[in-house]
């Protein structure tokens, strides 16, 4: 949720960025502070190819290791019958 802020000119001489409720219309604000949890979803929509495509191939190397560990646990353990 975007809110209105105003620069506040401090006594020595740094501005401080202070948040403003009373104001609701943001076209008039001097600075609109957003939260971010607004645009995460359009910035994700707006992901290039190649982006998408390196996360995805994180996320399946991953998921691929873990499978790998998996069946090195279950070729490994000693838990199971000898007859399997």
């Amino acid at each position: 949720m975007a809110a209105c802020a105003r620069a506040i000119q401090q006594a020595d001489g740094t501005l401080l960025l202070a948040l403003d409720p009373a104001a609701k219309d943001l076209s008039t604000c001097q600075f609109v502070v957003d939260d971010g949890a607004s645009n995460a979803w359009r910035e994700l929509g707006n992901m290039s190819i190649e982006n998408a495509q390196v996360i995805s191939l994180g996320v399946g190397a991953v998921w691929a290791i873990a499978y790998t560990f998996r069946l090195l646990i279950q070729a490994v353990s000693l838990s199971e019958s000898p007859e399997k």
